[in-house]
């Protein structure tokens, strides 16, 4: 009898395609809104760390790097980090690669200046994604939220959905500086998803 794929399996079978670009020039569109405090907090002084979760082509950790963070990107798939390793040493990108599991592996070792997670749903994760901002750190999510489904007609599997206002409760002892939960334009099409920036203000 065989066996289901795992995660690593099902994302390195994506990535080995000849058409993965490590590092396309669109960052997130959400990350993109928020350049202004991106460059506010990196002008602030001293280095800055960032951390792209499940950085797939590795696009986020490419923009944070331009900004002049230093940034450490995990994905679960060898392949996409092994490519960009070799993308980031040929372009000069201030961005270390790491293979992780979010499932099993904990995340680096903190603390960071901005922790970026787009288009991935781990609940049992925001807890941690909390705990490694620095102080006024920055945290910036998007996934997938019901309007997907409820507003926008999609199937979509429901174990990987943000139930409404879900996000926005996700990370106590936050300040939310800006939510948004609905349908908008992503990579040229519609999704229906829920985006938060939240910072932490404690020492």
């Amino acid at each position: 009898m065989s066996t289901a794929p795992t995660a690593r399996e099902r994302w390195n079978e994506r990535y080995d395609e000849a058409s993965f670009e490590p590092f396309p020039a669109a960052a997130s569109e959400w990350l993109d809104e928020h350049d202004a405090i991106l460059r506010e907090l990196r002008g602030t002084g001293g280095e800055r760390r960032a951390l792209d979760v499940a950085c797939g082509d590795g696009r986020n950790a490419r923009r944070l790097a331009e900004l002049g963070y230093a940034v450490d990107a995990v994905d679960v798939s060898d392949v996409a980090i092994g490519r960009l390793r070799a993308a980031a040493a040929e372009m000069g990108l201030d961005v270390c690669g790491q293979v992780l599991d979010l499932e099993h592996d904990p995340l680096p070792a903190g603390p960071y200046d901005v922790v970026v997670c787009m288009n991935y749903l781990q609940r049992d994760l925001f807890g941690a994604l909390r705990d490694a901002l620095a102080p006024a750190g920055l945290l910036l999510c998007e996934t997938f939220a019901r309007a997907h489904v409820d507003d926008l007609g999609r199937t979509f599997n429901p174990a990987y959905v943000l139930e409404r206002n879900e996000l926005l409760h996700a990370f106590g002892g936050l300040h939310v500086r800006h939510y948004r939960e609905g349908a908008a334009a992503r990579r040229g099409e519609e999704r229906g998803v829920a985006s938060i920036v939240a910072q932490r203000l404690d020492a």
